[in-house]
């Protein structure tokens, strides 16, 4: 087993600042804790900032190379590598600074080391606050990292770093895919008028290929059975959630977390669906949607559409993903933004020829097999990675 020594020891601090009075008409780069994308481990969307208008976080002067490990809700490990384009930023004293000394500890090994499952389940061990659960920058220094010799560093970073360019570029080749699909959406059945579907028809006069989708497709809900009642869980009819349908966006439902019983369905007014329905989430988490693989069952926190024979159920889905935006800022309330069922019915629908969307279809079709395979290379990737990972920190690389 390597030697143990806290992170403390083998990084130093950055420097620290106070924009508005140093340089009060200046400006700066600033990495707020919202700049670290969570799964890409990488710092997204900087732009410069007045030094006047400086957050009273702003302080800590970063380097190309240090390593920033975010302080707060440990469990979703905000960490991140400073690039060499954002050397001399600002980032937030959410995060401690962790400067590698290049006589004790390589870089990129002390990158994967707060990404791997120990280091982040030792900060979830260590927090406190249950709304808000944080560490000190103290807790994070004193946390011990494996040291070996920094020959063996670099052999195991270099092997890790490989093996998670492999995994990058497996995920790349799915976001390229749902590119395809986008791209083909709009070749094939895009509206000149902008969201395919939108609530009332558009204002333009030749917006004639607008139509209710009440008028191509029936909407279905109903409610969910009791949760207190067992008998009426842990039956065989698939019970699609909100939680399935977040997980299930833009793909085909086959499979969902719950399951009903007849009896649970009968007794509480829920709905059986047949497959190829078409279900779009109105609450809670507006804006998802799937289509279903097979006869499911679902409640009030979707409108769901069994698509007639004017209207293709894939191009219904894509429909809906592109419209997105637009009905996320059509739904209101205060606790939950919901889409209220008298506005669903008030859908209409871009509705290009059936032969259009027919090849649409067949696009989105072909994509999701290429996706099946992507989708199952991305996981033995995240597999080799993970085996890789656990044996170069426990001296078994």
């Amino acid at each position: 087993m390597s030697n143990l020594v806290a992170l403390g020891e083998c990084t130093d601090r950055c420097l620290t600042w106070n924009p508005a009075a140093d340089d009060p008409d200046g400006e700066f780069d600033y990495i707020d804790l919202s700049s670290v994308d969570k799964d890409t481990k990488r710092i997204e969307g900087i732009s410069p900032i007045a030094c006047s208008a400086a957050p009273s976080r702003a302080r800590q002067i970063v380097k190309a190379g240090d390593i920033l490990v975010s302080t707060v809700r440990p469990n979703l490990n905000g960490v991140a590598a400073v690039p060499i384009e954002l050397d001399g930023a600002t980032a937030s004293t959410g995060y401690t600074v962790l400067r590698p000394r290049s006589d004790r500890v390589d870089g990129s090994y002390l990158f994967h080391w707060v990404k791997h499952p120990k280091f982040v389940g030792e900060m979830v061990r260590l927090a406190t606050g249950a709304s808000y659960p944080a560490v000190s920058d103290k807790i994070v220094r004193a946390a011990m990292i494996p040291l070996p010799s920094l020959p063996e560093q670099r052999r195991i970073a270099a092997i890790l770093d490989k093996a998670e360019a492999l995994r990058a570029k497996r995920r790349e080749a799915i976001a390229k895919l749902d590119q395809l699909i986008d791209s083909g959406f709009r070749e094939f059945c895009g509206s000149p008028y902008g969201p395919p579907v939108s609530i009332d028809q558009p204002s333009q006069p030749d917006a004639g290929q607008y139509v209710p989708l009440v008028s191509v497709a029936r909407l279905a809900t109903g409610h969910t059975p009791s949760r207190g009642i067992a008998e009426y869980w842990d039956g065989d009819i698939p019970w699609i959630s909100l939680s399935d349908i977040r997980r299930l966006d833009g793909k085909i439902a086959l499979n969902t977390e719950q399951q009903a019983t007849a009896k649970g369905i009968s007794n509480s007014s829920a709905v059986i669906l047949p497959k190829d329905t078409v279900c779009f989430s109105r609450t809670a988490s507006v804006g998802f949607a799937t289509i279903l693989g097979r006869q499911m069952a679902t409640s009030q926190d979707f409108v769901n559409w069994v698509c007639g024979e004017r209207i293709n159920p894939l191009y219904l889905l894509a429909a809906f993903r592109a419209s997105k935006q637009y009905l996320v800022a059509k739904s209101t309330g205060s606790t939950h933004k919901t889409i209220y069922f008298p506005v669903a019915k008030r859908f209409h629908v871009y509705l290009p020829p059936l032969s259009e969307q027919a090849k649409f279809g067949e696009l989105m079709r072909l994509v999701w097999q290429q996706k099946d395979v992507a989708e199952q290379q991305v996981s033995a990737a995240d597999r080799l990675f993970s085996s890789l990972q656990q044996a170069g920190f426990s001296s078994q690389l």
